[in-house]
């Protein structure tokens, strides 16, 4: 029923699995529609006694499959009682260029933080888990959330250098979860090119700095899609959000451990 694309972890075999989408659906985009998020929150507690979940949202079109998947993902964390917010950076008009002022860091950490980069970096400080929603551009980011790794991660890396990198990284992301998840217009893409593309985008900006990275989420194949099929697919997003805090944390995948399972360096 579902293609499967193999975890980047060696210590884990169990495989998340991989869908088939329709990059613009309209009625489905209709059907979910009513489901809305917030843009803002107050305070640091959760509701209900839930997680703090930050979803950092990277499409232009609200009725694109990659906004019914993050409707349905507010619908299902607010229901398990946790505290959604929802960083539309298309909407907010994010700003993806690195500024002056965003390096200005002393050896204290860093000062003078432009405004809109200091409020994703407490957005990050508030989230237990931080998903990112994305279409792949040419194997990667779409610039505007690049450049939100770009601005609001070198932040939190200014810290890392005096304590240190993957388990040792930044204490204030240290056991928070990141989890991708994002389409491709590709109906296919070979496990070793999914593996070189998740590379740069979870080691560098999230491992790195000491976020425990689930397996992602890869939707295949946005181009084709049936209506029936997306349903399908969304059902089984929403299954692995409803108990996406009781995952096991993969081993934290770094440069040296991807290079060694690829034979890029030797023993």
């Amino acid at each position: 029923m579902f293609q499967r694309y193999l975890q980047l972890n060696p210590r884990h075999t169990r495989l998340h699995r991989v869908a088939s989408f329709s990059a613009d659906v309209t009625s489905l985009g209709a059907v979910e529609h009513t489901v809305s998020y917030r843009m803002a929150t107050a305070g640091n507690t959760s509701s209900k006694g839930g997680k703090n979940v930050l979803i950092v949202y990277a499409h232009p079109k609200p009725e694109s499959f990659n906004g019914a998947l993050l409707r349905k993902a507010v619908e299902v964390l607010s229901s398990k009682g946790h505290n959604v917010v929802v960083s539309d950076l298309y909407k907010m008009n994010f700003d993806p260029l690195v500024r002056l002022e965003d390096f200005s860091v002393s050896d204290s950490g860093p000062s003078d933080v432009s405004r809109d980069v200091q409020e994703e970096v407490d957005k990050v400080e508030r989230a237990d888990l931080v998903v990112f929603q994305f279409p792949l551009y040419w194997s990667s980011f779409p610039a505007i959330l690049k450049g939100w790794m770009d601005r609001v991660i070198q932040v939190i890396s200014g810290f890392v250098r005096k304590t240190g990198f993957y388990e040792e990284g930044d204490l204030r992301v240290r056991g928070k979860r990141a989890l991708l998840s994002f389409t491709t217009g590709a109906p296919s893409i070979p496990v070793e090119s999914l593996e070189a593309m998740l590379l740069p985008m979870q080691v560098g900006p999230l491992n790195m700095v000491g976020f425990d990275v689930l397996t992602p989420q890869v939707s295949l194949g946005v181009e084709n899609g049936t209506e029936e099929k997306l349903k399908e697919y969304l059902a089984d997003w929403a299954g692995r959000l409803s108990t996406v805090f009781e995952e096991p944390t993969p081993e934290m995948l770094t440069v040296d451990t991807w290079a060694k399972k690829h034979s890029v360096v030797s023993e």
